[in-house]
């Protein structure tokens, strides 16, 4: 069983993460919701329910490795639109509280990259 996560890119566009593959939303489909991975020169696809929970049909047979840095990527991004929201908090406040509530692990690299 694969386990999905949601999440949004940078620009604040739904990402689907299975197996620390990412993948991009294209569109509704008379199955369900239409995933492309976002490597573009990779065809695996994937398509899930409306409230995606499950997948519908996949190709998971990808031509490049896995991302190595997902999780930071998860935590930068929700930390992105955290400071657009509060601007008068302390970045490290909110860093520091970002990485403690969430659930992913995170190196000490991690946390400086973040930084």
């Amino acid at each position: 069983m694969d386990l999905l996560q949601q999440v949004l890119s940078e620009k604040g566009k739904p990402l689907l993460i299975i197996n620390e593959f990412k993948f991009r939303k294209i569109g509704k489909s008379k199955d369900g919701i239409k995933w492309w991975c976002t490597v573009k020169s990779c065809t695996s696809s994937v398509c899930s329910d409306e409230s995606v929970t499950t997948l519908l049909t996949s190709n998971l047979n990808h031509n490049h490795e896995k991302s190595s840095n997902i999780n930071r990527q998860i935590v930068a991004n929700s930390l992105k639109r955290k400071v657009i929201d509060q601007i008068t908090t302390r970045p490290l406040k909110l860093i520091r509280n970002e990485v403690q509530s969430s659930s992913v692990d995170l190196t000490l690299n991690d946390v400086n990259s973040i930084r």
